[in-house]
């Protein structure tokens, strides 16, 4: 059977992103956002069908109550032709382009889970020999977290809002599930009903707390400056154990139709309805002793469940690596801890594991488990998103020299540029570095990146006032040559996608004040030179400066806004901003400081 090009489609509340598979490696992935720049772009507004699509039967003005997104709810949206979408095609020519293919190469489109009819009378029109499958969410985010690891054998977890009503689960969306993957092979053990879902009430929480739809890295922010006072109350809700909670309003949700019973691993019993004595904080409302009490329960309730269920994968799978996707997957702090104790050894959790990271997921459902072929892609880096020409670089550059008050430097070779950069930023500047391919996942890894120096301990305050506009509390990252990690953390294994958030050692905080939480953890990036030879060099050349083998590292954008993505968004950010250094490609261009 000849190998497919494959196109991986997904739209949901969280974005709209396309991954393309060539010869079974994804070889490019974006979200419509990093494009349109407008953040969480779901390119068309929620609507009736979407209610029916994600089982939200209730009053829709719940609904718009609750959830941060724009709706429509009188535009009937099944008869859209997307090819008239701008956002549809651009994101396809985005990827298409990355990969050097036409349209009309795509032999197989796996998509989920908005508006399935609409893409696929798109596709029947244009390239109607391929085929057109809708996989299953979570078995697309099981196969998103084991498919691309770097394991030939593990277990996987996968925990997050919902998916989709399905006959087959008695119309439960489900909230996740407990797999087992060997060689080209998935086998799921448990699924969780939607009743069970950690991400539907971490997402509640984070309305509480005064944050929008998509924004629960806020509240895992929030969390450390809580006290156990909330949690107290409600830890009597949570059931963990086989049969946790079971009651007789269960039953309908447990056997579906032609199955055999589910287990039932964790109840949060009425954890949700607890919730409802609490009233929103609202826009630039302080935060209350409430607010991060509740921030501090969510997260410990996630905590408890993530760990007590990698517990029991451990001991019903025997496999020492854990895969993990899933929007509840993004949460670095509950990922540490539960690496720390769960019996793992090895931690792999795709670095886009919400729904926008379903694209590659379904591409290689299809590959690997529908088509059979041996795996043969393991990601190693996230820099999925098209090339830059010199061309628009160059381009970009053009349009800084119409403003007189940079000063812009081409070098000929990188180390120079590395020099000039590190120097930079040990002067207390505020540096951005724009290099290469985007990354795909929703953190910034050394191509669309802010740096500057951890040892500043106003540099926090600094950026968030000068530059991210964001709340203060907020913690940065340091992007830790990879051999040099386990001198500062408590981290004895690779932190490649910024997904694990280890303590900082004993003393070493006073040391990189700028990127330690007030916890005392750190969302580290280990950095290698094999992944990314540039960033690597640059911290490498700051640490012959400083000693430090680490550099204070946030997403390139402000608030509101995605990451950039080309050349031109990076000039337009760096001249917006309170940014004094911009490092593109191979050029360094500087404000003038005032006189």
């Amino acid at each position: 059977m000849k190998k497919r090009n494959i196109l991986g489609l997904t739209t949901s509340g969280h974005g709209f992103s396309a991954a393309l598979c060539v010869e079974g490696k994804i070889v490019a992935a974006n979200s419509l956002e990093r494009l349109s720049r407008k953040k969480y772009d779901i390119l068309l507004p929620i609507s009736k069908t979407d209610l029916n699509t994600f089982g939200w039967n209730d009053n829709p003005a719940i609904y718009k109550q609750h959830i941060d997104l724009p709706f429509d709810l009188e535009k009937d949206y099944s008869e859209v032709d997307f090819g008239k979408l701008e956002g549809f095609r651009r994101l396809m020519d985005h990827v298409l382009n990355a990969a050097g293919i036409g349209l009309d190469d795509i032999d197989c489109v796996a998509y989920s889970y908005r508006h399935n009819g609409n893409v696929k009378r798109f596709f029947e029109e244009r390239i109607p020999g391929a085929e057109f499958i809708v996989p299953e969410h979570h078995l697309s985010h099981a196969c998103q977290a084991f498919l691309p690891s770097p394991f030939e054998e593990a277990a996987v977890m996968v925990l997050d809002g919902q998916g989709v009503p399905m006959k087959r689960t008695g119309y439960d969306q489900l909230s996740g599930c407990l797999a087992q993957g060997s060689g080209n092979r998935i086998e799921t053990i448990v699924e969780f009903p939607v009743s069970a879902s950690l991400g539907g009430l971490y997402a509640e929480v984070t309305r509480l707390c005064g944050f929008q739809t998509n924004e629960e890295g806020k509240t895992m922010g929030l969390a450390p400056y809580g006290t156990p006072k909330i949690y107290e109350q409600v830890k009597g809700e949570i059931r963990l154990g086989e049969g946790a909670g079971l009651r007789l309003r269960d039953l309908k949700r447990l056997f579906s139709p032609g199955d055999r019973p589910k287990e039932k691993l964790y109840s949060l019993g009425n954890c949700m309805g607890f919730l409802q004595k609490f009233e929103p904080r609202q826009k630039d409302e302080p935060f209350s002793d409430d607010h991060k009490d509740l921030a501090f329960m969510a997260q410990q309730i996630v905590e408890d469940v993530m760990i007590y269920l990698a517990k029991w994968l451990r001991e019903k799978t025997g496999s020492k690596n854990l895969c993990i996707a899933g929007g509840v997957g993004l949460n670095c702090v509950a990922n540490f801890k539960v690496l720390d104790n769960s019996g793992f050894d090895s931690i792999f959790v795709y670095p886009s594991a919400s729904d926008n990271g379903l694209a590659v997921g379904q591409a290689l459902y299809i590959h690997n488990l529908v088509d059979g072929f041996e795996r043969a892609y393991r990601t190693t880096h996230d820099y999925m998103g098209a090339p830059y020409t010199e061309t628009d670089i160059r381009k970009a550059v053009e349009s800084c020299r119409e403003d007189a008050d940079v000063v812009i430097t081409e070098f000929r070779e990188m180390k120079p540029l590395y020099g000039t950069m590190a120097q930079a930023i040990e002067t207390g500047k505020i540096t951005s570095w724009w290099q290469g391919r985007s990354e795909f996942g929703p953190r910034a890894l050394g191509n669309r990146s802010i740096l500057a120096d951890p040892r500043d301990p106003d540099m926090k305050d600094v950026l968030n006032s000068r530059v991210k506009f964001r709340e203060s509390y907020r913690p940065f990252t340091p992007s830790v040559l990879a051999e040099r990690a386990g001198e500062v953390f408590e981290l004895n294994t690779p932190s490649p996608f910024m997904l694990l958030a280890p303590g900082v050692k004993p003393g070493k905080e006073n040391v990189i004040p700028a990127v330690t939480h007030v916890d005392n953890t750190a969302r580290v990036q280990t950095v290698t030179r094999d992944v990314n030879e540039r960033y690597y060099d640059l911290i490498r050349e700051f640490e012959i400066h400083t000693g430090i083998p680490m550099v204070l590292n946030t997403s390139f954008n402000i608030a509101g806004e995605p990451i950039v993505e080309s050349p031109q968004d990076a000039v337009r950010c760096f001249l917006s901003t309170g940014i004094d250094v911009l490092g593109l490609d191979r050029f360094f261009i500087e404000k003038r400081t005032p006189e």
